[in-house]
């Protein structure tokens, strides 16, 4: 949250509870950092009087700091007692039960990743299976989501991202190479599966090697990517030593600087990197001749020009490295992956230009469809109102299947609008693609009934039998089952990915929903054709003249279209990048079809206006007749008055 004055910056309490005071604008605010906590904090008021994000680099935890000692002792060999395996252990400890780590904790930690690092290559005999796994643990425990503000502090304030802790992680695990032999008994390779890294060391005589191993990690998150390596050897000898690691979620957190032409340039939203990060080393002296083919999965769907990359730390000018394209070749390149070449081995993505729709076009095309669906809502609620009322003289078939579609279309454009972009969190992302998935097949699927129920109606005229009895309950059985098998058989892979809550292009899932949409399209596409075609030829029409019967026409095609669902024929057009003409199309009359639906099936329809006509005399009928009991009491009363003054004056 920003908080500005024109003068200063207000007093603020940050996410780590430290009370920023009110501060002069362009000033330096520093803090001793609270808790159990060392050094000190920093915050800049800028000029405007606005707070920036707060510096806690240099905050570090007193437990850390004591085990970031340790190390230290460790690699100057003051220690015995204490072995890797133990520090490893502990800190592990620390970083899995602290849910608010520092920025200051996670460079302090990788720090001391780097130096057991260095500390195990020399000493080879300190390494286990066991602590393989302690170490991958860790490293999960420091990359996880609720750190990752933390590491964009890091790379923010120019101190590397998460650089030193892959630097960390490469060491390591190829120090594993000098001892496969001794830790390793067979070509079973060891894999180490957390949550937000996947670790795979092994060794091998044939002269493939691929990873990651599926069968030891189908359950983990790298078997819902297609991301694989594979190291072809020409020339080599024995067994082939081999250790690699697959980061989740962290390619945003290396710093944005890219070496073309020999000189190093920052990304300045012409690059992007679009993969998971993945590292493959091996031993450096049984291979003298090999390539190494990696097939990278897509994150994104709006990134074009792909090429080959990798993190080169020790590139020139640099403090921390960049990324470098130097011995890398795109072998092949498709909407959903790349297939890149390398002549080494090292920390691999892919990088891509921004392409598709400009990311000019985003807000306004989101702004469209958000304006268009909370219309569509209103209008779709007032449809069902006027239905409600009017229904016992507008109750047929075709209503009846019009009241769900428009229940249908309000279920879709709310759980549209609250959960597209709800990525954050897998499972419910998962959820949400799989809601939209049903709820749009049942969309579709009521608009195939409305269509059946028309051509019903103009074929045969007077269709003795009801069917909606029948049709309303099959279009919200046929679009679960198919959900269901869908979701079922591949697991909910595909259903959502980093950028939407939706069916993913890469999985082809999304003809899960293109398949049963199209045929709805097609089928509607021949009933409008058949419907205005009996429409034209029928005897009341066929003496009429030519512009007379363009106008009915043109009127039965606008009532007919919202319900057709023929608006997601522009979606077609829209997913060429170059024609954004036709998304703002397709955002604009697909965002406002419960609009036409209350426009051409209420406002404008006849029936309804009939129903609303009979609704109004009903109305005036009863209003009169509650007045007429009234008025043939007070009739009486006044009778009975004068008959009594008569009789009185008799008497006198």
């Amino acid at each position: 949250m920003t908080f500005e004055s024109s003068t200063h910056c207000v007093q603020h309490v940050d996410k780590f509870h430290t009370n920023w005071n009110k501060t002069a604008e362009s000033t330096l605010a520093t803090l001793t950092c609270t808790g159990e906590y060392t050094g000190n904090v920093s915050r800049y008021c800028s000029s405007n009087g606005k707070w920036q994000e707060p510096n806690y680099s240099n905050c570090i935890s007193k437990p850390i700091e004591y085990i970031k000692d340790k190390t230290a002792n460790l690699l100057s060999g003051n220690i015995e007692t204490d072995h890797v395996t133990s520090i490893l252990d502990d800190l592990e400890n620390i970083t899995r039960d602290n849910n608010e780590l520092r920025s200051g904790d996670l460079l302090t930690s990788s720090t001391v990743l780097n130096d057991i690092a260095k500390y195990v290559t020399n000493h080879t005999e300190d390494l286990s299976v066991d602590q393989l796994e302690i170490f991958g643990s860790l490293c999960d425990n420091l990359l996880d989501e609720i750190n990752h503000q933390s590491w964009e502090e890091l790379n923010n304030e120019g101190l590397g991202g998460v650089t030193s802790l892959v630097n960390a992680v490469t060491e390591y695990t190829n120090a594993f190479n000098d001892v496969i032999n001794d830790v390793i008994d067979d070509e079973l390779p060891l894999v180490v599966v957390k949550e937000n890294v996947v670790m795979q060391v092994g060794k091998a005589s044939s002269n493939e090697i691929t990873v990651p191993d599926r069968l030891k990690t189908s359950d983990s998150w790298i078997s819902d990517s297609t991301t694989q390596i594979k190291l072809k050897k020409n020339i080599c000898t024995g067994l082939t030593g081999y250790s690699s690691t697959f980061y989740r979620n962290i390619s945003r957190f290396f710093p944005k600087y890219i070496i073309l032409n020999g000189n190093i340039t920052p990304f300045n939203e012409s690059y992007g990197v679009n993969s998971i990060i993945a590292d493959f080393t091996i031993h450096g002296t049984t291979c003298s001749d090999y390539s190494l083919i990696i097939k990278f999965e897509h994150l994104l769907e709006n990134y074009t020009k792909p090429f080959c990359g990798h993190w080169d730390f020790s590139a020139l000018n640099t403090v921390h490295g960049a990324w470098s394209t130097f011995g890398s070749q795109v072998v092949n390149a498709t909407d959903s992956y790349t297939i890149c070449e390398y002549n080494h081995t090292t920390n691999f993505a892919i990088l891509m230009s921004p392409g598709r729709t400009p990311p000019s076009h985003h807000f306004p095309l989101s702004l469209i469809s958000a304006i268009g669906c909370g219309v569509s809502i209103l209008f779709l609620v007032i449809t069902i109102l006027i239905h409600f009322v009017l229904w016992r003289h507008v109750k047929t078939d075709r209503t009846k299947t019009l009241m769900n579609l428009c229940v249908a279309l309000i279920m879709s454009y709310v759980i549209f609008l609250a959960g597209i972009t709800q990525t954050q969190n897998k499972v419910i992302c998962s959820a949400i693609a799989v809601g939209l998935h049903f709820m749009f097949l049942t969309d579709f699927a009521l608009m195939l009934s409305e269509g059946i129920l028309i051509v019903r109606m103009v074929v045969f005229v007077f269709p003795t039998n009801s069917i909606s009895h029948k049709l309303i309950p099959a279009c919200w059985i046929v679009p679960a089952c198919i959900v269901g098998i869908t979701a079922g058989l591949t697991k909910l892979k595909g259903y959502g990915n980093q950028q939407f809550c939706w069916l993913t292009l890469e999985s082809n899932l999304i003809w899960a929903f293109i398949g049963p949409a199209l045929f709805v399209i097609v089928v509607n596409c021949m009933f409008i054709i058949i419907t205005v075609y009996k429409m034209m030829t029928s005897r009341g029409l066929a003496a009429k003249a030519l512009q007379v019967k363009f106008k009915i026409g043109l009127k039965s095609i606008c009532v007919i279209l919202p319900i057709f669902g023929l608006t997601w024929v522009l979606g077609a057009f829209s997913l060429n990048d170059d024609l954004v003409m036709f998304q703002y199309l397709f955002a604009t009359f697909n965002s406002l079809q419960g609009f036409f639906i209350c426009l051409f099936h209420c406002f404008l329809n006849d029936q309804v206006r009939l129903g609303y006509s009979h609704y109004q005399r009903r109305r005036n009928a009863y209003r009169m007749d509650s007045k007429l009991p009234t008025e043939s009491t007070n009739t009486d009363n006044s009778k009975t008055h004068r008959l009594n003054d008569n009789i009185r004056e008799e008497k006198k």
